[in-house]
């Protein structure tokens, strides 16, 4: 039934199963599921449930080829009217015929969590949540098979895979992956450390076993967490603070408990394992006044506690995309110590995650396509990736440059009006930043293209070189206020409107200057009143803002927002001049002699 799902999800979309239309489809399975696929396939045809056992081959026909089988083949592609389904373990093992006369090769993927739990139901054992679902259908048909009807999962809620603990991570190590320089420096020292720990030569105590990785969905944090490990040649007992508050029935008790599985799962590995603890901003934070406040605290104390322990060979690294909703004594030297940003990559480095990706597929070659993937994710690159060598199997060969051309998402060009509004914000943010002392340059670019569905996508950016300041005063805090506004206020000038690419997201332009203003009024005194309303971190989208502090906030905005508008006036002729040589050139760096000029 399993292979009867996945099947009818694969070919869902053909002509064949839509319109009961005559051809040849060949679908490549897993080579120890082919039976299962075959019959499958014949129970597709014929409709019957006694196709399981007795094959409707009158009209239809299920054909299977297995890689170095001697068997020869009887495959008529010929038949008036008929419907052929080819199940092969390998795209090599088809002969030249089949290839041809083939309407769709398709590969079989993994099945969903939905086919997952309607299994287990048609078969009588326990449900499963999401969580476990979602865990098991990332592993391979192998995995799958063995574990699809197992009566428990409960392991899987750990972290683990597979219920082994002492074997080692398996997959690419953290020195072998591309990106992840902020994270290197640290892991060098770690692998040092833990090999002189191992080998007697250094106490636990001196070893810095704890970190916090920062970073938006999709920057690879999961992955991270798999190479250290790999690198360390350490099991990974992966988990979260969404799978311990679902765990049982989701109350106290059965989170704390969860919570505790999952450090005793670490800890009873002999070599040591790599805890990984995601979502680290759920687990609480006393400091909250909410109705939960009681729930909160027990779940942080307990977390404390658990984390204060000394467990030699326990690496312990966590990550969340808010640090400022954690608990800062979970910060605290001894637990997650150090903080370490992911950011999105860079140019070459989008390059260079896909060409891993790829297999090696020169970085030099892609640049064309990756210099275009502005803001994607590791994530996103990796689904790139597939889609490339999905187009490359298809047609069976090694990949080509029509095939990342295939397996780029949809895009379209943007109208040279449009591509003109997005240079004059862009080039007012550049030219109200070199106006401040404490910007060295800028570089703006721009994109022609935008890709089809993302929520989120910039038509421009700019990347500004500051100076270090220690301690920033409120006319810093006001010309940064100025920056963000100043695309808005150029769009204002030259078109007399705007647009929404200011707003509508959270770190947009209009957010930064919000909450730049916000915290000014709020915590460091600088409105009116010098008056401490909240810490800082607590002053963020979800802060309660007094009707006194926002009024304070829209003045601060209000007068920024005046003063911008009137400097790109004055310097209209800059910010026309300046548009013109981004719109000929695409990206161009800036000093503050640009402005003078």
């Amino acid at each position: 039934m399993l292979a009867y799902f996945v099947l009818c999800r694969t070919l869902r979309h053909t002509p064949q199963f839509r319109g009961n239309v005559a051809g040849v489809l060949v679908v490549i399975v897993d080579k120890d599921w082919m039976g299962r696929f075959q019959r499958a396939g014949e129970l597709l045809l014929s409709g019957q449930r006694q196709a399981f056992f007795n094959a409707q081959t009158s009209r239809h026909q299920v054909v299977s080829i297995e890689t170095g089988a001697k068997k020869r083949v009887d495959l008529d592609v010929l038949r008036a009217l008929a419907q052929t389904i080819v199940v092969a373990d390998s795209f090599d093992a088809l002969p030249e015929k089949v290839r041809m006369a083939a309407d769709a090769i398709l590969y079989i993927e993994n099945p969903t969590v939905r086919h997952v739990q309607a299994v287990r139901k048609l078969t009588g054992r326990s449900s499963v949540d999401g969580e476990v679902a979602r865990k098991l259908v990332s592993e391979d048909w192998a995995v799958i098979d063995a574990l699809l009807c197992r009566q428990s999962l409960d392991f899987l809620v750990t972290g683990t895979a597979k219920p082994s603990k002492d074997s080692a991570h398996i997959g690419p190590r953290l020195s072998e992956l591309p990106g992840f320089a902020s994270v290197h420096s640290w892991a060098s020292e770690l692998v040092t450390d833990f090999a002189a720990w191992k080998a007697g030569q250094l106490e636990w105590s001196n070893v810095d076993r704890g970190a916090l990785l920062v970073g938006p969905p999709g920057v690879g944090k999961t992955m991270c967490a798999g190479a250290l490990a790999a690198e360390l040649g350490l099991p990974l007992v992966a988990t979260s603070a969404g799978q311990w508050q679902s765990a049982g029935g989701g109350y106290l008790g059965d989170m704390l408990r969860s919570m505790r599985s999952s450090f005793e799962a670490a800890a009873a590995s002999k070599s040591g394992a790599v805890l990984f603890i995601d979502e680290l901003d759920s687990i609480g934070n006393r400091g909250h006044q909410s109705h939960h406040a009681y729930y909160e605290t027990q779940v942080v104390n307990t977390f404390l506690e658990l984390t204060s322990k000394e467990t030699p060979g326990v690496v312990l690294l966590g990550a969340t995309n808010r640090p400022d909703d954690i608990e800062p004594a979970i910060l605290r030297s001894g637990r997650f110590e150090r903080k370490i940003s992911l950011d999105l990559p860079t140019r070459q480095e989008r390059a260079d995650i896909l060409s891993y990706h790829l297999g090696g597929f020169q970085p030099g070659r892609l640049r064309r396509w990756t210099d275009q993937l502005v803001d994607f994710s590791p994530s996103d690159l990796e689904r790139i990736g597939r889609a490339i060598k999905r187009s490359a199997r298809a047609v069976g060969r090694e990949i080509e440059d029509a095939d990342v051309e295939n397996g780029m998402p949809p895009k379209v060009t943007v109208s040279g009006e449009v591509l003109r509004r997005i240079a004059i914000h862009e080039c007012g943010h550049a030219l109200v930043a070199l106006s401040c002392d404490f910007i060295d340059g800028v570089t703006v670019e721009i994109f022609d293209v935008i890709f089809e569905g993302r929520a989120v996508q910039l038509g421009g950016q700019v990347w500004y070189e500051e100076k270090d300041r220690i301690l920033p005063t409120e006319d810093i805090l006001r010309a940064q206020i100025r920056i963000s506004l100043a695309g808005l206020a150029a769009e204002q000038v030259e078109f007399g409107s705007k647009s929404t690419g200011a707003g509508g997201h959270l770190g947009s332009d209009l957010d930064t200057a919000t909450g730049i203003a916000k915290l000014m009024v709020a915590s460091w005194g600088m409105g009116r009143v010098p008056r401490f309303y909240a810490e800082g971190q607590s002053v963020d989208q979800f802060f309660r803002v007094p009707g006194a502090v926002a009024s304070e906030v829209d003045g601060i905005l209000l007068e920024e927002w005046e003063k911008v508008k009137a400097l790109l006036l004055e310097k209209r002729g800059a910010l026309l001049r300046l548009t013109s040589d981004l719109l000929d050139r695409r990206r161009i760096r800036l000093d503050g002699g640009y402005v003078a000029t």
